[in-house]
């Protein structure tokens, strides 16, 4: 290859057998690749794999020692263009200018380029392979000789090694290489660069909406919003206040049209029982009871027009009543007098129960009921009036502590051995109940966890020493026994919770020394 002495082939041949790692006299895409990044680690592969087409000149598939010798010296050459006549292979133009050898340059045109390059420069005030790749792309200058892979093979050659961002000067080489890349002169090329208006943003376009950049047709809220500029407060009106009024207007139509309510109140009255007023429930039955589900009203409306009438609470009186019926007539799109003459036909409550319960002595005989039910219902004599009474207070006393109580020392030292000083949590107290046995029929593992709630009080998750105390007594008061029993079976544990594990059982072939055999012998 002219230009290429005879020492420079050598050093050449030395460096392509550095690169050649399997020996095979060739290179294959990895071993290029290596190549390539150590200039440019921002490469990536399918950029590898046009440059490594572009030099594998006879197609074979592997890169031999003169293909690399053409590509290195590609690389060093001033200039070089497509012959597209050959397939796109490289070859010298006849003629081609050397990079830098025209005088076309004027400082005057290098400072445009230079506003362009700080325009499309990054972070570091330099431009990266991409930002080089998108400025050739934004200003046109790929074609005409001067490719897509040519971008990447003008970055790697004029940017320093080791680094990955062109400062100005480069910048200026990389411009000379384009030019000489599309056979043009440097002022052409810097001419095109100098015109550019800057990196070019592509996005989409929104169209205009008039009701969201035309600020006067706005409405509520946002025409008093006083972030927007050219907003019209009075633009349309109060339309919450001129909804409110069309609906009093619709209703006071509709109240026109009422008939008399008298026979409506007694159905009401039927209907709500004792208490005169209608809950949710209960508004539906009559609904249906009166005929009124249908032509237009469905249960999801009888609710909808419960919750408007009674203003979000659970009940409503006949007030609240009168202003239901005008809403039904509405949906249903009748007079109210229409659907109050439906309620007026009703007789009441319609009874849907067909099967006739047997009598039961415990059920049906009141004076057999003791207890809080017998001070609801009543009975002929004073049999249990008290129990429930009583459990209760017998419960509260021994909460507040007994005179059969021990003092709690030794008690609370078994506390400290299970829970230490930041108390004793559920679990820690159901182990300290099962080590001490105080689980029996009378007092459960399920009513453990009642007995910890009542102790622990809300919010709190472990028992304190006060209320370990009150624990012990609604243990004693759960199992009908003495608080002192309870604190005797627990000062039994205050060495600490016991530990259970399975204690191996005795194997004469492995505890008996003397039965041992082999090279166990002696051990």
């Amino acid at each position: 290859m002219a230009g290429c002495t005879p020492a420079k082939r050598a050093q050449l041949k030395k460096k392509f057998a550095e690169l050649d790692k399997d020996g095979s006299n060739s290179l294959d895409i990895n071993e290029l690749a290596a190549l390539l990044k150590k200039g440019n680690p921002g490469m990536k592969h399918d950029e590898i794999e046009q440059l490594y087409s572009a030099c594998d000149k006879n197609g074979d598939g592997v890169i031999d020692f003169d293909e690399f010798l053409d590509y290195i010296y590609s690389q060093e050459r001033s200039a070089h263009s497509n012959d597209r006549a050959a397939g796109g292979r490289h070859a010298r133009l006849a003629g081609e200018r050397n990079v830098g050898d025209d005088d076309t340059e004027t400082p005057e045109g290098w400072a445009a380029c230079q506003s362009v390059f700080e325009s499309y420069a990054g972070q570091g005030g330099g431009l990266d392979n991409k930002e080089f790749a998108k400025m050739c792309k934004d200003n046109k200058l790929i074609g005409h000789g001067f490719q897509k892979h040519d971008v990447d093979l003008i970055f790697t050659k004029v940017v320093t090694k080791g680094k990955r961002q062109l400062n100005f000067s480069q910048f200026q080489d990389a411009v000379r290489h384009i030019a000489a890349k599309r056979n043009q002169t440097n002022a052409e090329i810097m001419a095109i660069v100098g015109k550019s208006d800057g990196p070019v943003m592509h996005a989409t376009k929104l169209i205009g909406s008039r009701f969201y950049d035309d600020k006067s047709t706005f409405t509520g809220a946002a025409a008093h919003n006083s972030a927007f500029e050219g907003t019209d407060p009075t633009h349309g009106g109060d339309r919450h206040a001129a909804s409110q009024a069309a609906e009093a207007a619709k209703l006071e139509r509709q109240h026109e049209e009422e008939g008399d309510w008298g026979a409506c109140e007694s159905v009401f009255k039927a209907f709500a029982g004792p208490g005169g007023e209608l809950d949710g429930k209960e508004f539906i039955k009559m609904c249906d009871d009166c005929g009124l589900l249908g032509g237009g009203l469905t249960k999801q409306d009888v609710d909808i027009v419960f919750a408007s009438a009674a203003h979000g609470g659970r009940k409503f009186g006949f007030d609240g009543f009168k202003v239901a019926v005008a809403k039904i007539a509405q949906k249903k799109k009748k007079a109210v007098y229409e659907i109050q003459d439906k309620i007026a036909g009703s007789s009441g409550p319609r009874l849907t129960g067909a099967t006739k319960t047997e009598a039961v002595r415990f059920y049906d005989d009141k004076s057999t009921y003791t207890g809080a039910a017998g001070e609801v219902f009543g009975r002929d004599d004073d049999r249990g009036a008290s129990r429930h009474a009583d459990e209760h207070a017998r419960q509260q006393a021994i909460e507040n502590g007994t005179d059969e109580e021990k003092p709690w020392e030794e008690a609370l030292a078994t506390f400290n051995a299970y829970g230490g000083a930041n108390g004793i949590d559920s679990r820690e107290f159901l182990k300290l109940a099962v080590d001490a046995k105080l689980f029996d029929a009378k007092f459960r593992k399920e009513d453990m966890d009642i007995v910890f709630t009542q102790a622990v009080g809300k919010g709190n998750r472990k028992l304190d020493e006060t209320s370990f105390k009150k624990a012990v007594r609604l243990m004693a008061f759960k199992k009908d026994c003495g608080v002192d029993k309870v604190q005797d079976a627990l000062a039994a544990h205050k060495g600490g919770p016991e530990l259970h594990g399975t204690e191996a059982e005795y194997s004469r072939f492995h505890d008996d020394k003397d039965t041992y055999t082999g090279m166990h012998v002696g051990k």
